[in-house]
């Protein structure tokens, strides 16, 4: 469904904030509401979203090369800490150890 919403640009011409109501420094567009809120790769073309294909490939692209930031890694290793954690419950169980 197209509608109205109101958005930025970067200085790309991307829009890179997106909102469903009128807002100080957003400018009004029409757009298909399955684009509302995607970022980097949708461009604005006489007033009305598009995605920008090439651009989108980029996005992903870069988003697949991008290392892991030290929080994610932090919480990816605390993921596994939870998962061992848990096996070695359950071997303990299996051999009728005590869980306290």
């Amino acid at each position: 469904m197209i509608k109205a919403y109101w958005v930025t640009l970067d200085n790309n011409g991307f829009i890179n904030a997106w909102s469903d109501s009128e807002a100080q420094g957003y400018f009004e567009i029409k757009s298909a509401s399955e684009l509302f809120k995607k970022l980097d790769f949708v461009k604005v073309v006489d007033g009305v979203a598009e995605i920008d294909e090439v651009r989108r490939q980029q996005v992903i692209k870069e988003f697949e090369v991008t290392p892991l930031s030290e929080i994610d890694q932090l919480k990816a290793q605390n993921t596994e800490l939870r998962d061992t954690i848990l096996d070695l419950a359950v071997i303990i169980d299996s051999l009728g150890g005590e869980l306290e």
